[in-house]
């Protein structure tokens, strides 16, 4: 099916005859299959494989290669020959998919040896993707030998083992949500529209794999490169930035500039678990889709970043704790229009600890904690953020002393509240 990334189809790897396949007997197909020469024959009793002038061609081949897989997954040849004689089957899909990527020559134990690293360090790194467990003896897939001939250079300067797995396991979990989502997003918002138009189900993965991803002409593995390059200009040139401070800095041309506090946002909708129950998991889904949608939005427009969704709330991160009180007051402002439950936000600003894609510290466990404790529509701030902000928008209001869960003395909480000149 060649789907990449739920959006687009590579060339299907089979097309129909066009005279110049490779011709096959029934016992060179069974022999190159691994199939038994009376499953071949069954297979074309069936109608499910169908030579010709008793020939069979390299396409028979891959059919037999799904048929075997569909086979170890409980779906016998029988049963595939009704569906497929029903019309509600089609195998076409599964052929274009079925081509095994190519095996390099060298075992995993072997590749571990030419790049002089443990065994053991190979099977991390594989576990670390998310790929599985690999065997001593299995062949490394050709396409993987490049990518890991690479990692002995990190070790060579200097990276511990430990770095290594951390910052792989941040590119695995970033694809491989990415793969996930866009499978069930292609089945999901895709295809469903065909079958809403009365095709079949195979018809409508089809239909839309003819209609919407061959004419997309883009993979989603392309995608995927264009966004890390677009996102890491942005974060490369603030390295870089940094970088010349600390230069100028020695030079003794000018004193490194001061890091501004950073703040630490949560956000929650009041009454989520109760919607879930009334109104169920679809309508649950589509608030959680509308407030990462409107949180993105939001973050771009005051300068900060969503570290991540929680289901019915949101963690930012702000470079500005004024932006931060900013964006709040503008959540709790925008979600009942758009037809979604209240909020309540916590913010705190403070040093915190940046690490594998998230921020840790007391600021952010405060800001969580002052989410919990304000209540609908209400921007609950902490000691760290009215100490290091001059109100610009917004004006601070006492709320009072509060003991909250986790801290050993008490806090002082202030509410932000927009000013009616703002």
């Amino acid at each position: 099916m060649g789907v990449t990334g739920g959006l687009v189809s590579h060339e299907p790897t089979f097309q129909r005859s066009s005279g110049h396949e490779d011709q096959l007997t029934e016992a060179q197909l069974a022999e190159r299959a691994g199939t038994p020469p009376d499953q071949v024959r069954l297979l074309v009793e069936l109608g499910v494989l169908r030579p010709k002038e008793a020939m069979f061609q390299s396409r028979d081949l891959v059919r037999l290669r799904v048929l075997a897989d569909l086979e170890a997954l409980g779906v016998d040849a029988h049963s595939v020959a009704k569906a497929l004689s029903s019309g509600y089957l089609s195998l076409g899909y599964l052929e274009n998919s079925a081509v095994k990527p190519a095996p390099s020559e060298l075992s995993f134990s072997q590749l571990a040896d030419e790049l002089d690293i443990p065994f053991s360090t190979l099977e991390k790194l594989y576990i670390a993707c998310g790929l599985g467990h690999p065997s001593s003896e299995e062949l490394v897939r050709a396409q993987d030998v490049p990518i890991i001939r690479a990692v002995p250079v990190l070790f060579g300067a200097r990276v511990s083992e430990g770095e290594v797995l951390r910052a792989v396991r941040i590119w695995a979990e970033s694809a491989r949500r990415v793969a996930q989502y866009q499978i069930h997003h292609f089945h999901n918002s895709i295809e469903e529209p065909f079958r809403q138009r009365g095709l079949s189900d195979n018809e409508a993965l089809e239909a839309a794999v003819r209609e919407v991803s061959v004419r997309l002409g883009h993979s989603g593995e392309e995608m995927l490169a264009w966004l890390y390059r677009r996102h890491s200009e942005a974060f490369t040139m603030q390295h870089l930035l940094e970088h010349v401070d600390t230069a100028l800095e020695q030079a003794g041309v000018r004193p490194k500039p001061t890091r501004q506090v950073e703040a630490a946002v949560f956000a929650d909708l009041s009454g989520y678990t109760r919607l879930t129950e009334e109104s169920g998991d679809e309508a649950a889904a589509h608030v959680s889709t509308t407030l990462a949608q409107l949180v993105s939005e939001i973050a771009a427009r005051h300068r900060g970043i969503v570290v991540k969704m929680l289901g019915d709330g949101v963690q930012f991160h702000f470079t500005d704790p004024g932006d931060a009180v900013l964006a709040s007051l503008a959540l709790i402002e925008i979600v009942r229009p758009r037809g979604l439950p209240p909020a309540h936000v916590g913010v705190e600003a403070g040093p915190m600890i940046y690490d594998e894609g998230d921020y840790f510290g007391r600021s952010v466990n405060m800001a969580a904690r002052l989410a919990s404790q304000a209540g609908a529509d209400q921007v609950f701030v902490g000691e760290g953020l009215v100490s290091s902000v001059v109100p610009s928008g917004f004006r601070l209001v006492e709320v009072g002393i509060y003991n909250l869960k986790g801290f050993s003395r008490p806090v002082t909480i202030h509410q932000a509240i927009r000013r009616d000149d703002a």
